[in-house]
């Protein structure tokens, strides 16, 4: 009976371990990327996501995400908003003054 005990608390302490080591490996990750992000694509990306949020709220859709890196130089990035249904809506936002709202990709 107090083998089995023993068992029981090895068990315990090593899934307890695991799940620790999990969530430490995640906030390194989420940490390391932030550190690693170029200061200029972050504002870019930040630029095009208060434009997403704003032009989310007017449209009943949920922001996500907009990408940091601008591939064609044409002042949008690409992000992603969620409809009502739960569906992912693929929208370019702005990062530069001109245009001031999102537009359906």
């Amino acid at each position: 009976m107090n083998n089995l005990k023993k068992k029981q608390q090895s068990v315990t302490h090593w899934t307890n371990l695991l799940i620790a080591g999990i969530i430490l490996t995640v906030i390194i990750i989420i940490a390391l990327s932030n550190i690693l992000e170029n200061p200029e694509s972050r504002q870019i990306r930040q630029l095009a996501e208060k434009k997403l949020r704003l032009f989310a709220r007017g449209y009943s859709l949920d922001a996500i995400d907009c990408q940091g890196i601008d591939n064609n130089n044409n002042g949008w990035l690409n992000c992603r908003a969620d409809d009502r249904k739960g569906q992912t809506v693929f929208l370019e936002c702005p990062y530069r003054g001109e245009a001031q709202e999102c537009r359906y990709k």
